[in-house]
């Protein structure tokens, strides 16, 4: 049955594609013109047949690039439990991709493998999807990839790949507090991809996510190791620099909420209910771990002077290396971004416009962090009562 509705959910695309590529002369001889007709003719949600559910067929084709990160696990999981087709262009093995696979029916979900450098992979990698949406970022740059290379000319590569191949809609995630005049090379970056983003494929969506935390972040989960790891905990400046963060679900809501609208090249800025201080959020976790630590105040002077060290490491390693202090990874570019706030400006439409309401951090959402109780899991306070 299901395969009966797939086979005549792509008759009805394909007879709406062959009749818009079909136009009649008025007058003359009698002829026939031709034209090339896109995906972007139609709407990304076309063709869709069966109930709301994986074993649906939505009418999507989708690719996101950066499906094995932390964010790209809930988009693709989104993106499944609707019914859509999603490619995956990855660069890992089998075993760092497999949890994915399940998230979608028997044959919904699929990878291939590729070089994000290569124009002719990207091409192949978009080519018949209506909506590419890009992940890519790193929060460390290595030998092999610096963060322009990352954050700003994969991005515009991909999008000059849409722009080719008629991809009707293009979502590329940055980040928020991305700006050109950052103290931080990260967010130079991120606004620079933007930019260029932008000019390759102007009806672009941007998605400037906040913070992200949830299960598999690198925030509250470096918060709690770290603790495990020194005597004391650092704050660098006294840990007065602002964040909202965002539960990552919420954002891949978001995304896919995006994907489905008619409205097309606008600017989101997707951050928490709450704004919190970097030493807030470290309390926060030490609440739900029963963790009795001390803090010491350190100057930003200092504690660049203490990570170059390891920044230096890093620019020689193909991989991403760092302590896992400071509630992230501890660099020198890392220590400069805490010279800014990082909360939603409200010059952009955000999860109000989208009509999603965030998660609050306090509770089940942060439930995960239980495991690092020196008592036990059970040791100290329950969820609901934090």
């Amino acid at each position: 049955m299901i395969r009966t509705m797939r086979i005549a959910a792509a008759s009805q695309y394909f007879k709406a594609a062959t009749q818009a590529a079909t136009v009649g002369t008025i007058g003359g001889p009698a002829a026939l013109e031709f034209r090339r007709s896109y995906s972007s003719d139609l709407p990304v949600n076309y063709g869709a047949v069966g109930k709301p559910g994986r074993s649906a067929v939505s009418g999507i084709q989708a690719t996101v690039f950066g499906s094995t990160g932390f964010l790209g696990r809930y988009v693709v999981n989104e993106f499944g439990q609707i019914g859509s087709r999603v490619l995956l262009p990855t660069r890992c093995n089998d075993n760092a991709r497999q949890h994915l696979k399940p998230m979608g029916d028997v044959g919904q979900i699929y990878f291939m493998d590729y070089d994000c450098m290569d124009k002719e992979d990207l091409a192949k990698a978009v080519a018949g999807s209506n909506i590419v949406i890009n992940l890519i970022g790193k929060e460390l740059p290595t030998g092999n990839f610096s963060f322009k290379d990352v954050h700003e000319t994969v991005p515009a590569l991909i999008a000059q790949a849409c722009a080719e191949e008629g991809v009707s809609k293009f979502i590329h995630v940055s980040a928020l507090g991305a700006c050109e005049s950052s103290p931080s090379e990260f967010y130079r970056s991120k606004a620079a991809g933007e930019a260029a983003v932008k000019a390759a494929f102007p009806s672009a969506s941007i998605v400037r996510p906040a913070l992200l935390v949830g299960w598999e972040d690198s925030f509250f989960n470096r918060i709690a190791q770290g603790s495990k790891y020194l005597p004391f905990f650092p704050l660098v400046d006294g840990g007065q620099t602002k964040y909202q963060p965002v539960y990552c679900p919420d954002v891949a809501l978001a995304i896919k909420t995006i994907a489905l609208s008619e409205e097309s090249g606008l600017t989101y800025e997707l951050a928490g209910p709450k704004v919190y201080t970097f030493k807030e959020c470290v309390d926060l976790v030490f609440e739900v771990i029963r963790e009795r630590k001390p803090s010491l105040m350190v100057p930003s002077f200092l504690a660049k002077l203490a990570v170059s060290p390891m920044d230096y490491m890093q620019s020689k390693l193909p991989f991403p290396w760092s302590m896992p202090v400071a509630g992230g990874s501890w660099t020198v570019d890392a220590v400069e971004s805490m010279a800014s706030d990082y909360v939603a400006s409200g010059n952009y439409p955000g999860f109000d416009h989208l009509g999603i309401t965030p998660s609050k951090l306090e509770g089940l959402n942060i439930d995960y962090l239980r495991a690092y109780r020196a008592g036990g899991y059970d040791f100290g306070k329950e969820a609901s009562e934090i």
